[in-house]
């Protein structure tokens, strides 16, 4: 892991090294048919690409939770308590996340995680500037593999300075 001042946040990175990448996409291209890993299009561009895929009349997806959120973004916020740690895996731009920031009740910290970490560094610093008072830990990562999570001050606070959390289980 690497970790790495960017504008106001630090970012937590633990992006995929160029040698798995390179088995990854050799893995599908030895294949009959052919694939490559759709992860590694979330560069800056295939990011700032999606983004204007998901304002598209078409792409009725993100408009559908955000309608979803809207309605219910109450009874979410109550779900998740006051004090919460809230992880994102595959944060994107965090459009529909500032819904929920704005409900909650004094959440420890907000950990956006995201394979794609131009467009990840730039959320976190968009989102660190409009919620100063809430700490913005982002992770740049392959959220289907494990990783550490970074440990928020109030936690390292109780728990005598510890500085990252268990691995998160990676998802199947």
């Amino acid at each position: 892991m690497q970790i790495s001042q960017a504008l106001s946040i630090t970012l937590h990175d633990y992006h995929p090294r160029l040698d798995e990448m390179c088995e990854e996409v050799l893995a599908g291209l030895v294949e009959r048919q052919k694939t490559l890993p759709c992860k590694y299009f979330y560069d800056a561009q295939g990011s700032r690409l999606f983004d204007s895929i998901c304002e598209l009349p078409e792409y009725y997806l993100t408009r559908t939770e955000l309608g979803i959120m809207e309605t219910h973004v109450g009874a979410m916020a109550a779900a998740l308590g006051e004090r919460v740690l809230l992880v994102e895996p595959g944060s994107g731009s965090s459009v529909k996340t500032r819904l929920l920031l704005e409900h909650l009740r004094d959440p420890v910290a907000y950990v956006p995680v995201d394979i794609s970490r131009e467009h990840l560094v730039q959320a976190a610093d968009r989102l660190n500037r409009l919620y100063p008072v809430l700490e913005v830990l982002p992770v740049c990562a392959d959220f289907n593999q494990a990783f550490r999570l970074p440990v928020p001050r109030q936690l390292r606070a109780r728990r005598g300075g510890g500085a990252a959390a268990p691995h998160a289980p990676a998802r199947r």
